[in-house]
């Protein structure tokens, strides 16, 4: 019966992430809203939640962020420039480590966190995850649909998941008392922050153009693009992230810069548009999964407890940090009015955050890995309303802002 069950709810899911898009075309209503809502009702219906344990879920939730690293690169049409990027640097160095210091002092102000725990979650919560409000990123290669906003958007989710991770370590080091003095820190910075990102956009470029080099080399009905096969998405993605663990690099750094790489150096944009292809299908998958998973959660008693204080920390967190730290982060930049207020509004959590709750939350104590569940748990319950009912409307607002001037 066990079994049954398992293959009816998983076959189930994979039908609905593919069937249910297309009754959702004109109506306030995201994917993901539906699929939190139906892990809560069979939470409700009795399904226990270890059915679906977000803990559990972990390699699942892993697969689907490194599929969904590698189709943000895809999509990118931009040629890869430091003045080119211009919004991605600022959002990356500037709104990312704001967004993290403001929810960590929100935690620890509001909440009464300790502050190495006030860092995880700042850093685990500051990662967006546009696809999510997917009305606003950038479109399938060569497609067109790539304005500043788009392009910032869809490069900002590409890097800041790996990105956050150093972030994620620093708490956890600082949690468990591992960086007590100076030594500690500059141990932490050396090689959790700057090896691990270095060393992963080194394995992800040299990887592309390796790939890029050889493949040009092969007779042309040997050619990997001649295959057709989306399927590939799965393999770079995976294996680019295996080599990178390997030299202790950072593994969603290197599978968006290989991502990146072969869209910089090859035109074909027929197959850039099938790998694309392949990694969103997959990649919603997984956020059914995910997203079912946390309605199962909170049917079974993952937000008991909160309170007034938890809730103002979501709201704020939502409503109030990501647009300071892009109003901040964006200052002296040659982007309009406009493209800031839209990089301050789609600031949604997702995918991400659950995962590092799940990667980091056996390593803590029971009482901080259950109050780190629920407080992301929370946040990403509500970006995931609010972006999911507000997204469409603020998209449409913002194109026809663009149309008339």
């Amino acid at each position: 019966m066990a079994t049954a069950l398992v293959f009816l709810g998983v076959g189930g899911l994979v039908i609905v992430s593919a069937w249910m898009p297309l009754f959702l075309t004109s109506v306030p209503v995201s994917l993901a809203m539906v699929a939190i809502a139906g892990g809560f009702v069979c939470g409700l219906l009795g399904v226990p939640a270890n059915f679906l344990s977000l803990a559990e879920l972990e390699p699942l939730v892993l697969c689907a962020m490194l599929l969904a690293v590698l189709g943000a690169g895809l999509k990118l049409d931009r040629r890869f420039s430091s003045k080119g990027w211009g919004s991605t640097w600022r959002l990356l160095g500037a709104v990312m480590p704001l967004s993290i210091g403001a929810i960590a002092l929100l935690a620890h102000v509001l909440l009464g966190m300790p502050l190495g725990l006030s860092i995880l979650l700042g850093a685990a919560l500051a990662p967006t995850d546009p696809v999510l409000a997917s009305e606003y990123a950038a479109g399938p290669p060569g497609s067109g649909e790539e304005s500043e906003t788009r392009f910032a958007l869809t490069s900002e989710a590409g890097l800041n998941d790996g990105a956050a991770y150093p972030f994620v370590i620093l708490g956890l080091l600082m949690t468990r008392g591992q960086i007590s003095d100076l030594g500690g820190l500059w141990h932490w910075l050396v090689r959790d922050a700057a090896w691990n990102v270095a060393a992963g956009a080194t394995v992800g470029v040299g990887l592309g153009w390796m790939l890029v080099k050889i493949n040009a080399r092969l007779p042309g009905s040997h050619r990997l693009s001649t295959s057709n096969s989306g399927l590939v998405a799965v393999g770079l993605a995976f294996a680019t992230y295996g080599v990178a663990l390997l030299v202790d690099g950072n593994g969603f750094v290197a599978v968006f810069c290989e991502a990146v790489t072969m869209r910089n150096l090859v035109d074909v944009v027929a197959y850039s548009r099938r790998l694309n292809h392949a990694a969103d299908q997959f990649e919603n998958l997984g956020m059914v999964l995910v997203m079912t998973a946390l309605g199962l959660a909170i049917a079974s008693g993952l937000l008991h407890g909160v309170g007034w204080r938890e809730t103002a920390f979501a709201i704020l967190v939502l409503l109030i940090v990501r647009p300071f730290a892009v109003a901040v982060g964006m200052l002296g930049s040659p982007q309009d009015r406009v493209t800031r207020a839209a990089l301050g509004f789609f600031g949604i959590r997702g995918v991400a955050s659950i995962y590092y709750a799940a990667h980091v939350g056996p390593e803590l104590g029971q009482a901080d890995a259950q109050q780190v569940y629920a407080l992301i748990g929370l946040v990403v319950f509500a970006s995931v309303v609010l972006y999911g009912t507000t997204a469409r409307l603020a998209a449409g607002w913002l194109r026809g802002h663009s149309c008339s001037r």
